[in-house]
């Protein structure tokens, strides 16, 4: 048996010692996980390496036992963190469920699946300023896919409706605290719009079936946003050499984005899916590198899906990232890579597919792209960092 612990003070970085240690490096058998019932701090990205080090584990060797570092009464809290549903909605039909103290609470869990479910559904508020929508495909339609991303002839190609729900969603829910903005955010909830629109497309288009097109049998995909207020100060240690370190770092973010209080206000938006992964997933890879076929999807009319899709098909991850040029950030972990585009320092021009070169990626872990002792994960993560100015 191999017992995980994951600690409440968890971060990014001892998210990654984790992944090292047990997917890695070890191998690992009737795995009994425990997860706590709250974090101490949530950092940007977290929620994305979370899932990353779950799923892919639970794909190595399947979880057999999930503990929930919580006694059974106070499950309603733990539903107030964002990975609770997606992680139980995970392992579902496939793992046992005990509290803190070893009691069986799969019947209490159900109940608090449905409610969670109910809630995404309907659009209605959840605890922070954060939302997440998560679709479960191994569950039944009517408790597992969220209607504004999906209905039973396939993905909702109504981009003007998602947009709105966004909007509505952003609103009330998690941009409260940046009312000072409404000229920015105006502009910014309908990119944010597209945004959800292109990459939940994607994860419906991919993240659902293998390379084969047979079904995985375990598929949860969803997107995730998070509102954020950091001190300027803080944020540079909380993202010690890492390359978001650099990126809060540009004149344009120290002259623009931090505030009176010395705090930099900036939006986290996730998409992920529990699919085989870019690479793994591209149809037409003929003599192309790994890094070669995640360019090629970051590249209009590079999709080829046999879905309901009608509008837009194919624009895909090239309108992402002239959304966010010369303001954003977006990282991108699939299969064995981890990379990144610093859209300040590196501002975007649409790219000839014939010319993969010329787009610009680096290395998460600035280790020039070597993947000799990394092991494939599990999945597709999107994680966009996008800050606000100040208004000062």
């Amino acid at each position: 048996m191999t017992e995980i612990t994951i600690p409440k003070n968890i971060t990014p970085n001892k998210m990654e010692d984790l992944y090292k240690k047990y997917i890695n490096n070890q191998d690992v058998s009737n795995i009994h996980l425990k997860i706590p019932g709250s974090l101490n701090k949530y950092t940007f990205g977290l929620l994305g390496d979370l899932l990353k080090f779950i799923i892919t584990l639970n794909s190595k060797s399947k979880i057999q036992t999930l503990i929930l570092d919580v006694d059974n009464e106070n499950l309603i809290s733990f539903y107030d963190e964002e990975y609770a549903y997606p992680i139980i909605s995970l392992l579902w039909n496939t793992s046992n469920f005990t509290d803190k103290n070893n009691v069986n609470i799969k019947d209490s869990l159900r109940e608090k699946q449905n409610e969670f479910f109910i809630k995404m559904n309907s659009l209605a508020r959840i605890k922070g300023n954060k939302y997440i929508l998560t679709n479960t495909d191994h569950l039944s339609k009517n408790k597992g896919l969220i209607r504004l991303l999906e209905n039973p002839d396939g993905f909702n190609d109504d981009e003007d409706q998602i947009k709105y729900s966004v909007k509505k969603i952003f609103n009330e829910y998690v941009l409260t605290f940046n009312k000072s903005n409404k000229v920015e955010l105006e502009n910014l909830i309908e990119d944010i719009g597209a945004i959800v629109y292109e990459l939940t497309k994607n994860t419906y288009e991919w993240g659902k079936t293998d390379q084969n097109l047979i079904e995985i049998p375990a598929s949860i995909r969803g997107v995730y946003f998070r509102f954020h207020i950091n001190n300027s100060k803080k944020i540079l240690e909380e993202f010690e050499e890492t390359p978001i370190q650099s990126f809060f770092q540009h004149p344009f973010i120290l002259e623009n984005c931090i505030n009176d209080q010395n705090q930099i206000y900036y939006l986290e938006i996730l998409v992920f899916d529990s699919g085989v992964g870019f690479i793994d997933k591209f149809i037409q890879k003929e003599d192309l590198t790994d890094l070669e076929v995640i360019k090629k999807c970051l590249i209009k009319n590079q999709t080829s899906s046999t879905s309901n899709l009608k509008s837009k098909k194919g624009i895909g991850l090239d309108r992402i990232l002239n959304i966010l040029n010369k303001k954003g950030f977006v990282k991108i972990s699939t299969d064995k890579y981890c990379v990144y585009r610093d859209l300040i320092k590196d501002n975007y021009k649409p790219i000839d597919v014939e010319k993969l070169k010329d787009l610009k990626l680096e290395d998460w872990n600035n280790d020039n792209f070597k993947t000799d002792n990394i092991t494939k994960s599990r999945g597709s993560y999107i994680s966009i960092l996008y800050p606000f100015k100040s208004n000062r």
